[in-house]
């Protein structure tokens, strides 16, 4: 059998001070008269792609069925096949064309972490606050909220500086900033928020929101744990007080994600509801 692969190893850097490696690997493989193009997912978590080229062959024809030009891969998925090619004439030489869709320096796709085209998730599954034990603060602001969350089912939680934020739920960081010291009232310091994104098993991502600067105790990639204590509150971007926002959607294209309602346990932890604004809430467990 002959074999030839080519890969790709994709660095993102989004505003933050860290690198983030995306470990995916786009390359294709030769066996006889057939050449097949795959991609491994290395990530524990799934990609959507959305390619703007694809393969081509030289005296080879496409079984297009085969190829998408948007897809997802999930997490841990070695040799899914992408496209498949064989030759117009056996008897003549036939490969792939070092084209485009093999080019680091091409941008040929746009890639998101998590998929995209998923509709479906855990709608019982009950979160832990996102604070320490014997903690209690009130919620100020709820689902549909007036002053920022209109059109969002997002939480915000009053909260001093400093105070410990917890996983609300286990899961990979998968984008985090920390850089900032700013904060402000107005929506014109939005990008200065620092924040902890966190993928679940069930394909839902947690956002952290206003956290104080250089506080983060996790990385990107970083497998945590529900209750894993992941940074410190503070005052940064918009914000007009000292708070935590939460947030739980799931990933749509082009940034246009839908906000999710989340259960979460209150009290000694035997009890499960959806949260209030007006009301604080305590965590015994």
């Amino acid at each position: 059998m002959m074999k030839k692969l080519i890969s790709l190893l994709i660095f993102f850097k989004s505003f933050m001070l860290l690198s983030q490696e995306y470990h995916f690997r786009l390359y294709y493989q030769k066996k006889e008269d057939t050449i097949s193009v795959l991609m491994d997912n290395n990530d524990p978590y799934p990609y959507s792609f959305e390619f703007f080229d694809e393969p081509k062959g030289a005296n080879m024809r496409s079984l297009r069925e085969l190829f998408s030009s948007k897809f997802a891969i999930e997490g841990n998925t070695s040799g899914l096949i992408l496209a498949k090619f064989v030759p117009l004439d056996a008897k003549k030489p036939f490969t792939i064309k070092d084209v485009s869709f093999f080019k680091v320096k091409k941008i040929f796709f746009k890639v998101v972490v998590g998929n995209i085209w998923k509709t479906d998730y855990d709608e019982n599954y009950v979160y832990d606050l996102p604070y320490a034990k014997k903690e209690k603060f009130l919620l100020y602001q709820g689902y549909d909220g007036n002053e920022t969350h209109q059109g969002q089912n997002a939480l915000d939680f009053s909260m001093p500086i400093g105070t410990e934020v917890l996983a609300a739920r286990e899961g990979y960081v998968i984008e985090l900033k920390q850089d900032s010291n700013t904060g402000c009232p107005e929506k014109k310091c939005v990008n200065q928020g620092n924040f902890i994104k966190i993928i679940h098993p069930d394909g839902t991502i947690a956002e952290y929101y206003h956290l104080k600067m250089n506080s983060s105790k996790v990385k990107f990639g970083d497998k945590v744990e529900k209750g894993q204590t992941i940074a410190v509150s503070g005052n940064t971007g918009w914000s007009s007080r000292p708070h935590l926002h939460f947030m739980c959607y799931l990933p749509k294209p082009k940034g246009k994600n839908i906000s999710i309602k989340t259960l979460f346990r209150i009290d000694n932890g035997d009890k499960a509801k959806f949260l209030n604004p007006g009301n604080a809430y305590k965590r015994n467990y």
